[in-house]
């Protein structure tokens, strides 16, 4: 019996000094710091060399909201049909009807 005794209390001290070492760790007093964490901020997205200017997500949806910009869909019809941005006009062939487009609005372009 002594033996179990002497076996339970190890065991308690063993499980005391592991729920220790994660409490200290989960507080960074462990050997690791935790990496800062930053809200996400509506940056201007890297401009490629293609020329054609980007947008942020969040600045094209207030402008949406706004009534200052339209959005247009220049993918296939199928990629269309399955889902859409609500409001998104589809024009695959955009290049042959510019002229339909409102000239007095920011014209949002999107193929993925």
């Amino acid at each position: 019996m002594r033996y179990f005794t002497s076996s339970v209390a190890t065991l308690l001290i063993l499980t005391a000094l592991l729920m220790t070492a994660v409490v200290a760790a989960q507080e960074g007093g462990g050997t690791t710091k935790k990496p800062e964490t930053k809200a996400p901020t509506a940056q201007k997205p890297p401009q490629p060399d293609d020329g054609a200017p980007r947008i942020a997500l969040a600045e094209a949806h207030a402008a949406l909201e706004k009534g200052t910009a339209i959005f247009v869909d220049v993918r296939g019809e199928d990629s269309y049909r399955v889902g859409h941005i609500k409001g998104a006009r589809w024009m695959p062939d955009i290049a042959q009807r510019i002229k339909e487009l409102p000239r007095d609005k920011l014209i949002i372009t999107y193929c993925s």
